[in-house]
């Protein structure tokens, strides 16, 4: 199985709410560069893109959709805070053998550090609309494997 944790954008820090923030301009460029990275790894193409519901992830998902032709699926327990134990539960209850979460940290950070590294999650750092790739043989701490790790600086 594969999974894709893919973080939100830069955004702006003066909207009425932290949900509906939007990605600035330069978050829109980075997604864009980081989703068209990721499609160019034709063997880890997901075969679903779920996101949180606030507004700076949804675009972000949009620019992934946009590459891999997927629908965005609206997934409440990618919210930040929701907790590595929520989105385990979750992931575990999907037929498909590649993902793509789209989120926030800390929980996209926990989550990828439960998958390497085992419980109790450490946390490792998403930089903004950065995507990592991991390899797993089971939803289980501990089971996953990084195979690509994209930060938009690193995109001519």
């Amino acid at each position: 199985m594969q999974l894709w944790l893919i973080r939100h954008g830069e955004c702006e820090t003066n909207a009425a709410s932290d949900e509906a923030r939007l990605l600035t301009p330069r978050g829109l460029e980075d997604v864009a560069k980081v989703a068209a990275r990721a499609a160019g790894e034709a063997s880890a193409a997901p075969q679903a893109l779920l996101s949180s519901p606030f507004r700076r992830a949804q675009q972000t998902a949009e620019a992934f959709r946009a590459q891999w032709g997927l629908e965005i699926e609206t997934a409440p327990w990618l919210v930040p805070l929701s907790g590595v134990a929520a989105a385990l539960e979750a992931l575990r209850k999907r037929p498909e053998e590649g993902i793509a979460l789209v989120g926030h940290m800390p929980n996209l950070g926990l989550l990828l550090a439960a998958l390497l590294w085992g419980l109790p999650p450490r946390e490792a750092v998403l930089p903004r609309a950065a995507a990592a790739l991991v390899e797993l043989s089971a939803w289980e701490p501990g089971a996953a494997k990084l195979k690509l790790f994209i930060k938009p600086e690193e995109i001519p």
